[in-house]
């Protein structure tokens, strides 16, 4: 029986070299295998081309076939190039060109040699639909102080229609063949993982790409970190943009502490079980009925406060293509449950297309997810729109609004809590001129001026809508006066002694303090350390000692 499975396994191997044809690739000077050519798209989806980076092959070179976004196929071939590879200048000693940096003002230096971004057969700019990865050296720093220093990987990163209009997005891999192999902790803020051996640096919406992960790491959903950053490019200063770990399964990995999960992206290779889950939890949904779509039933697969965050996340920023996103589960948890985790948020605060016939803040916000109104269909995103609305979690959404109370309670407490104690003009205009801090004349007034107006009306505006669309009502004012000296909490969030808000109608609101006092709403007084009041009219509350 061995000798049976050993031969088996001799002409699977015999099998995987004929379609290799005759690779050639050396590494560490030694050659490991011997051919001018190898099939992308091998073993697993050109899970084969990333085991070659990681052997530091010494070059790839464009097939001639165009990358088909979505699906990530390679179809054709991958030559393998032999010879003395170009080393970049060091990054720290192209800074001096540069102004002195503001001291808190993160600068990300990155030195690629000019073949590697723009030769015509080999450089990255030149072949952009080609996932080309090239050497590069690293230095980030803070103000003028360096935090970090490397040798690296760097390919072009987004769709390769960005690089036509002029925008350069970069991947950048960590690895111990190149220099050090992970990012200190703490160089970029609120991240997923601990450390991180690959990072975005994103030039496209940079300010929205900021704005939106810092509104969802603010309402408590999960989001890679990222950082304002500014980006000098073999000594040339190309402008801020953002600094962010990638989303990937090594991201999770140091973030769970082992890799016994499930994770899919829907615009992204996966492993065989990894794609296997992911669609066996797709047809698990598609099966549901309506009564079926309950917190008792679907809670005890989907973390359903995680979906509402996430969701609420998306539909506050406007994040039109917001299928963007991983969906996790841990299986070593008490109750693995699948989460989502945001990616790729740089659709948010900016109009859906041109001349959108509305106001920025007045774009599609629920209507992201239920498809409603025909005035966002239209434009030039309409198959986006559709296509996500059939998405897996629009559809757990839709049928959980539809049927089942306790999760609409759980949505609109967490919208509400949001918009009231979270989301604040407080919060946000720090943000804001943080954002502005580095900019001027035109490019300033859009950047700030827009974000500060979408900010400003973004809540007041979703309240609404959010009560239009649902069959609710008007939204509900609700207004506390309290004695100085007195501390408050609404909903458990801490307010000043005259705070107010916008709730949905029938919402309960609760209102405490410390130690029992007298509190007074329509006339009528009571005395404790907490009142619970149904939002149904405009109301106003009293709190006195």
């Amino acid at each position: 029986m061995a000798l049976g499975r050993t031969v088996m396994m001799l002409g699977v191997l015999s099998a995987s070299l004929a379609l290799l044809e005759q690779t050639g690739v050396v590494h560490a000077g030694r050659r490991v295998m011997s051919s001018p050519r190898v099939r992308a798209d091998v073993l697993d989806g050109g899970s084969l081309r990333d085991s070659l980076r990681k052997l530091n092959l010494l070059e790839t070179v464009p097939p001639g076939q165009a990358w088909h976004f979505g699906t990530k196929w390679r179809g054709a071939q991958l030559e393998l190039v032999h010879g003395t590879k170009p080393v970049a200048a060091d990054a720290v000693e192209l800074m001096p060109t540069l102004a002195k940096p503001a001291p808190d003002e993160l600068t990300v230096s990155l030195s690629i040699h000019a073949r590697d971004l723009t030769d015509p057969r080999l450089g990255m700019l030149s072949n952009p639909d080609i996932d080309l990865e090239k050497p590069a050296s690293l230095a980030i720093f803070r103000g003028e102080e360096l935090l970090f220093q490397t040798r690296c990987g760097v390919s072009l990163s987004g769709h390769p229609e960005r690089f036509d209009r002029g925008w350069a997005s970069f991947r950048l891999y960590l690895r111990e063949e190149y220099g050090v192999a992970q990012l200190p902790a703490g160089v970029i803020r609120d991240t997923l993982a601990e450390y991180t051996d690959r990072l975005n640096v994103r030039s496209a919406s940079f300010t929205s790409s900021n704005l939106g992960f810092e509104v969802a790491n603010r309402i408590g959903a999960l989001a890679p970190g990222m950082e304002r950053c500014r980006l000098v490019l073999n000594g040339e200063d190309q402008g801020l943009m953002s600094l962010t770990e990638h989303l990937s399964r090594r991201t999770i990995s140091r973030r769970l502490g082992h890799d016994d999960y499930d994770f899919y992206r829907s615009r992204a290779d996966a492993t065989v079980r990894d794609r296997r889950e992911a669609h066996a939890m797709r047809r698990w949904v598609d099966r549901l009925g309506p009564d079926d779509f309950n917190t008792a039933r679907v809670g005890e697969v989907i973390d359903l406060d995680n979906l509402a965050r996430h969701l609420f996340g998306i539909m506050w920023c406007g994040v039109d293509d917001w299928a963007q996103g991983a969906r996790l589960r841990d299986r070593r948890a008490d109750h693995p449950l699948w989460t989502w985790v945001h990616w790729d948020m740089d659709r948010g605060f900016q109009p859906s297309y041109p001349k959108q016939p509305c106001l920025v803040w007045q774009k599609a916000g629920l209507d992201l997810v239920l498809g409603v109104r025909e005035v966002e269909q239209k434009g030039d995103r309409p198959q986006t729109f559709r296509s996500q609305q059939v998405s897996l979690r629009a559809i757990v959404f839709k049928g959980m609004l539809a049927n089942d109370q306790e999760f609409r309670d759980l949505f609109l407490n967490t919208a509400a809590r949001s918009m009231n104690h979270l989301l604040t003009r407080e919060w946000m205009e720090p943000l804001i001129v943080e954002l502005g801090s580095s900019l001027e004349g035109r490019e300033l007034s859009f950047a700030t001026g827009a974000a500060r107006a979408y900010m400003g009306q973004r809540s007041k505006w979703m309240m609404k809508d959010i009560c239009d669309l649902m069959g609710l009502g008007a939204p509900v004012w609700m207004r506390l006066r309290g004695s100085q000296g007195v501390e408050l909490t609404v909903d458990g969030y801490p307010v000043d002694s005259k705070y107010s808000g916008w709730y949905f109608p029938g919402q309960t609101i609760r209102v405490a303090s410390p130690e029992p006092i007298v509190w007074t709403i329509d006339g009528v007084r009571s005395h404790g350390a907490e009142v619970s009041v149904e939002a149904n009219q405009d109301l106003v509350i009293f709190a006195r000692p």
